[in-house]
């Protein structure tokens, strides 16, 4: 859920950067780009935010449970793993916060201020884009699968290669392509523990 809402983020965000090279430097000429529809691309963007941040927690709580069941006592990776989805989750939740500034500045562009409506819509392809909370949530499944053996190794591999991209993310300033990161990523865990081998309860 949470990817398939990251995804619907990434389809939303084409038509809310209609721009040529030669708009960057004149707001005015941005925001002219605009039509009647964008302001609803907007809105899918809070929308899609809005689910990506609640499935985020949902799928960390599922993660947690399975991790406890599955690691020794008293380890700190499930509760890690948690804690990054929740992370990735309250980023998106401040992604969706954006979405009505701009939603309202867009439909109201011909009255608004160009460099205000631009500096919402530039928020808005910000802030919740920061899933750099997953690298604390592979980080914990590297070690989940490596020296404890409490998920397949494939999933370390999986996690370790992933959560290396995170990084680069954030280490260079190209924070947001985070979420081009996390939704694939998700989308092969998601699908890795939904259809994966049963743990008992």
């Amino acid at each position: 859920m949470t990817a398939l809402a990251g995804a619907g983020v990434v389809v939303a965000a084409g038509p809310l950067w209609p721009f040529q090279e030669a708009d960057v430097a004149d707001n005015a000429a941005m925001v002219a780009r605009f039509d009647g529809s964008t302001m609803w691309w907007a809105f899918v963007t809070q929308l899609s935010f809005t689910v990506a941040a609640f499935g985020s927690v949902l799928f960390g709580a599922g993660l947690k449970r399975r991790l406890e069941r599955q690691c020794p006592v008293g380890s700190l990776v499930p509760r890690a793993a948690f804690l990054g989805m929740v992370l990735t989750g309250a980023m998106s939740l401040a992604g969706c916060g954006m979405g009505t500034e701009a939603f309202h500045l867009i439909r109201k562009r011909a009255a608004s201020d160009p460099d205000t409506v631009m500096a919402a819509v530039g928020q808005l392809g910000t802030y919740g884009w920061l899933w750099s909370g997953l690298l604390l949530t592979a980080a914990a499944l590297v070690v989940a699968a490596f020296r404890q053996g409490a998920v397949a190794r494939w999933i370390g591999v999986l996690s370790a290669v992933f959560g290396l991209l995170l990084a680069v993310t954030q280490l260079t300033p190209f924070q947001y392509m985070a979420l081009f990161v996390g939704v694939p990523y998700l989308f092969v865990l998601g699908a890795a523990f939904a259809w994966g081998r049963r743990v008992p309860a």
